[in-house]
């Protein structure tokens, strides 16, 4: 039968000759910890049958750029297939900022080399392989002033600044480069065109005066993996640091030097994606349609691709059998994953949030992750293979009618700056491969008095 264990944050397995117990309301064993006052145990009942609905939910887009702070401090850079998932792109447009604003390039400056150094973040998504990767100057300037998102459509130059003979551009943030008896830190290093470095050289030298005339005379650059190659993985950038740097190499009647511009906190950044889906959320391509049933499985998926919405439409019914002075000791959401959805080359997230929406239908924490000293998990259980989520107070307020909405949302952590994803079992999910005869079906577990 089904055990509680109080001030922990778990409920353990036991069976009766191998089939779990899923009938109705239990009264649960007496291994109840100290959270409970003695008169209070015999009055204990726990349940795990309140019915749950789950559907894929496509994201929107999420605000990944511009405003006060400028942006996120890292982006994502390449083309992920992810086999349980789909095709999934990520890349970034950026301003450039001068180093050393009022920078004299002498009599004659010629370019030698230019080029991109992103430096890694040290995370990686897919099988890496080299890929093909554009760079465009954007054709409109970045403002502060403005919010942006991650499905933002940022116009741009025709001109390819990418050097074709320096492609496909190996991502691969566990090599060092070297060059002479320098060796550098991890990064993507990605030529560009000499005639476009030349351009920069022969531009008026009031455009270096300051980073403000810089700006407007350049707006920043746009770089994305090419979509035709198929996935050859990606890989986080740096993009807040001033690590990341375009370099001008050149020389000039009198001397051979460097000038360089970087990617720091000061630039207006945005982090960009795309998707598309394999089934069965395939049907998530078409705009219209927003949602897809998760009885047999969902998906959470980041670079806001997808989310898992949670009702409990039988909840009322549930509610209208408990006498008036119930009580909700804990209400524990249990999201399995199936393991042959948890494969090492992609890896799942080690955690989840949970979220509702206000009166608007924004986004907003649960009543749980707003109480002080109150921990909400959304952690991986590797032991259990599931995501456990405490919403012990969501679900008390949910039965009281004090919510805004009676939905819920299950999104990926690190949404906005990671591309990877996890299929969540469905209320009605069959494993092909679990021979356990363990629960291993979405549910809610909750534990009440009455």
């Amino acid at each position: 039968m089904l055990k509680f264990i109080a001030g922990t944050h778990a409920a353990v397995w036991a069976t009766i000759g191998g089939i779990a117990i899923l009938a109705g309301c239990k009264r649960p064993n007496t291994e109840v910890g100290i959270d409970y006052a003695q008169e209070d145990l015999l009055l204990l009942q726990q349940t795990d049958t309140i019915l749950i609905d789950l559907a894929t939910v496509r994201e929107d887009s999420l605000e990944t750029g511009g405003g006060p702070l400028g942006g996120l401090s890292t982006a994502v850079l390449g083309n992920v297939e992810h086999p349980k998932f789909g095709m999934h792109q990520g890349g970034f447009v950026t301003q450039l900022r001068l180093i050393e604003p009022d920078f004299d390039f002498g009599d004659s400056p010629t370019i030698d080399s230019v080029y991109l150094s992103l430096r890694y973040t040290g995370a990686a998504y897919g099988i890496l392989s080299p890929q093909n990767i554009h760079v465009f100057e954007l054709a409109d300037t970045l403002s502060s002033d403005s919010g942006y998102y991650s499905n933002q459509s940022f116009a741009h130059l025709d001109e390819a600044l990418v050097d074709p003979s320096h492609q496909p551009i190996d991502l691969n943030p566990g090599r060092e480069l070297f060059f002479g008896d320098d060796t550098l830190a991890p990064q993507a290093r990605i030529y560009l065109t000499n005639a476009f470095g030349q351009r920069l050289l022969d531009a008026g030298t009031e455009v270096y005066d300051s980073n403000q005339s810089w700006n407007e005379y350049f707006a920043g650059i746009k770089v994305v993996p090419d979509v035709s190659m198929g996935g050859g993985g990606a890989v986080g950038i740096d993009i807040r640091s001033g690590t990341s740097k375009m370099t001008l190499h050149f020389h000039n009647t009198t001397d051979t030097t460097i000038f360089e511009f970087n990617i720091s906190e000061l630039c207006i950044r945005n982090n960009l994606f795309s998707h598309q889906w394999y089934p069965p959320f395939q049907a998530l391509d078409e705009p219209f349609i927003e949602s897809v049933a998760g009885n047999q499985v969902a998906g959470v998926f980041s670079g806001a691709g997808l989310k898992t919405r949670i009702r409990f439409p039988g909840l009322s019914a549930w509610e209208d059998e408990r006498d008036e002075d119930r009580t909700i000791h804990k209400a524990e959401l249990f999201l399995p994953v199936a393991s042959e959805n948890n494969d090492s080359r992609y890896p799942i997230p080690n955690d989840l949030f949970i979220l509702t929406e206000n009166e608007n239908g924004d986004a907003i924490p649960t009543p749980d992750e707003n109480s002080i000293g109150l921990n909400i998990n959304g952690n991986y259980d590797a032991i259990e293979e599931a995501y456990r989520f405490n919403i012990s107070q969501t679900f008390q307020q949910l039965l009281n009618e004090t919510l805004a909405s009676e939905d819920f949302y299950i999104v990926a952590s690190r949404g906005g700056v990671s591309l990877t994803g996890v299929r969540l079992n469905g209320p009605q999910a069959l494993s092909e491969n679990d021979t356990t005869e363990v629960n291993r079906k979405a549910r809610i577990v909750v534990t009440w008095s009455e």
